[in-house]
């Protein structure tokens, strides 16, 4: 039997290349096509092709906005599919495209794999999250022996070496295991083939797909090419996998975080999603010490509300006097933004958002905990939020008086005092004064799923340090800290008096919009590649805004309030009026990228009535 299974794995392990003229083979392990009929009904939109690199192609499912479970024996082994970690090959996703030759779904980057400690599934994460197609539902009830299953993938065909439909066939159960089971089908058919490993193998319950197995290993009988008369198959059971999977697929839109105090630029306000819907949120704190959640409703036409209410009361003494430093980020990793409160002695205090606006003071109702002293302003000038190991949850890093730059890795445990930040500790930089280096940005310039960091030196000079999210001890975080590259030059505060790390387009990397002196706003698209001088930033820079000077727009409010992926503004105007601009993604030319709301999104805003905003 063990020589068996040993077989029935190298038959499905062995080489594919994905655009290969009749009987060539590729020599990197992957999984090819299916055998059946093309799918055209939407319901099954949530299967994926997913391709690693150039030369690797497997099917997987959407189990959960931001993720699909696939195959873990699929993943190149040079990708941590053991431990888990960041993928470091271009992987894609595409998602919601039955047909590949339209452009129907989605196409996604993928960052990160978390495997299954062992089972041969794992859980591959998206740049970004996808709310158009809807995630397959797990099964609740077992497989049974002879009933009938829909396999489905974009692998190999009988007929077709690289198919550009997905395909499916009705399979039977025979022996069912604790955590696998094998399928056949009727003489003749085909089961599975090449790259039809991670695909889904589905019951339909009432009309809807229900989630049983993903296909692991096949004899490959009837595939083009093969000389196997085998037809059979083995399939990983997921039924009874709901709770791991729901554990690992939280939204990853909030992990970046942003520190609100007098160290930060004035009128920037990087906004979180306090609710977990992947769109930004408005904390407000009021004149009176009180903090009120504006929920964001995903319309910023100005043609209805934006903040509809009703507005909960989430917060009392939250005051500049004894909570002089607010934080913001998705501490816990559960997809929503929570937030940290320094007292005036330093202490850090961290509220887990609920994500509950059903009532006043529910918001923030749930777990809070210590999670650091001795974090005072004269101690700590610097406190960074950021995502430095891409696990999506929200990590800390501290500037020193000395300028040395120390990370505090976040266990995402709330449960008792002293646990959130109760891990890692590790110096990551030196030379980071605040005289050095005036001005910090974070963001995922790279597109790999790790918050790094650029900085504006005090000559102008913009330096990116990627994060290789490293965090064992004696290494570098940030490798390149000896041989920062050189990714923007002139960029003091007098000539560019705010900065916006945000994501403009929806690609998945972190772009800047910069204000400039006159007022006007910049778009500065990241390329994705920190590896050499003035490579990230390559241009053209189109002008996106005009008239957001400090003086008539003295807050800009920064997020995705639509939930699109592409990041909008708020600018608030003098009198208070809140006034929106969605992003179109277009950088094509000039004033293209934002549209102006037919009317104000908010009213009395003033800092005076709202002097904090995060």
């Amino acid at each position: 039997m063990r020589q068996l299974a040993r077989r029935r794995r190298r038959a499905l392990v062995i080489g594919f290349a994905a655009a290969l003229a009749a009987g060539a083979v590729g020599s990197a392990p992957t999984r090819a096509a299916s055998g059946g009929g093309p799918v055209t009904d939407s319901a099954y939109a949530f299967t994926a092709k997913v391709a690693y690199g150039d030369a690797l192609a497997c099917s997987g499912a959407l189990v959960a906005p931001q993720w699909v479970l696939t195959a873990r024996s699929c993943v190149p082994v040079a990708e941590p599919r053991s431990t888990g970690g960041a993928l470091s090959l271009p992987t894609t996703v595409t998602v919601g495209r039955l047909d590949l030759t339209t452009n129907n779904g989605r196409v996604q980057r993928a960052n990160r794999i978390v495997p299954h400690p062992d089972r041969d599934l794992a859980l591959i994460r998206l740049t970004l999250p996808v709310f158009d197609v809807a995630p397959v539902a797990i099964a609740t009830a077992a497989p049974v022996s002879g009933e009938t299953l829909q396999a489905l993938g974009f692998g190999r065909t009988a007929t077709e070496w690289v198919p550009d439909k997905l395909h499916g066939v009705p399979v039977m159960v025979g022996a069912v295991s604790a955590a696998s089971m094998a399928i056949s089908n009727e003489p003749g058919a085909v089961t599975t083939c090449r790259g039809d490993a991670g695909g889904p193998a589905v019951r339909v319950v009432n009309g809807r797909p229900e989630l049983v197995a993903v296909h692991a290993t096949s004899w490959q009988g009837g595939c083009l090419a093969e000389t196997e008369t085998r037809r059979d198959a083995t399939e990983t059971r997921v039924d009874d996998l709901a709770a791991w999977i729901h554990q690992n697929t939280p939204l990853n839109c909030n992990a970046g975080g942003a520190s609100h105090d007098s160290a930060g630029q004035a009128g920037v306000v990087i906004l979180g999603d306090f609710t977990g819907d992947c769109r930004s949120d408005v904390l407000a704190q009021l004149a009176d010490g009180r903090l009120r959640a504006y929920p964001s409703s995903g319309d910023i036409s100005g043609t209805a509300p934006l903040f509809p209410g009703p507005y909960r009361d989430v917060g009392t003494n939250w005051g500049k006097n004894n909570r002089p430093r607010v934080l913001t980020g998705d501490f816990t990793g559960d997809g929503r933004t929570d937030i940290i409160a320094q007292s005036s002695n330093g202490t850090l205090t961290a509220f887990e958002s609920t994500g509950d606006l059903s009532a006043d003071f529910r918001l923030f109702g749930g777990r809070s905990a210590i999670v650091g002293t001795a974090f005072t302003s004269g101690s700590i000038p610097r406190l960074i939020p950021g995502d430095f190991d891409g696990d999506g949850r929200t990590d800390l890093i501290g500037q020193l008086l000395d300028g040395t730059l120390r990370v505090w890795i976040s266990t995402g445990d709330l449960s008792a005092d002293a646990r959130l930040f109760g891990g890692v500790t590790l110096d990551v930089g030196t030379g980071f004064t605040t005289t050095a280096v005036p001005r910090i940005l974070t963001g995922d310039f790279n597109g790999d799923g790790r918050t790094d960091l650029i900085a504006q030196y005090a000559d102008g000079s913009m330096k990116g340090y990627p994060s290789n999210g490293n965090i064992s001890l004696g290494s570098r975080l940030f490798p390149t800290t000896l041989n920062a590259k050189v990714v923007g030059t002139a960029w003091t505060g007098s000539s560019m008096p705010r900065v916006l790390p945000t994501d403009i387009d929806g690609d998945g990397t972190t772009d800047l919009v910069a204000q400039l002196a006159d007022g006007r706003l910049r778009a500065y698209r990241s390329s994705g590649a920190m590896t050499g001088d003035g490579l990230l930033f390559p241009g053209p820079y189109p002008y996106v805004g005009t008239n957001w000077g400090t003086t008539n727009q003295p807050r800009i409010l920064v997020g995705d309030l639509t939930g699109d992926g592409r990041a909008d503004l708020i600018g608030q105007g003098a009198s208070g009026a809140l006034r929106g601009f969605r992003s179109t993604g277009d950088l094509s030319a000039d004033f293209k990228l934002y549209v102006t709301s037919t009317s104000d999104v908010g009213v009395g805003w003033t800092t005076s009535s709202i002097p904090r905003i995060f």
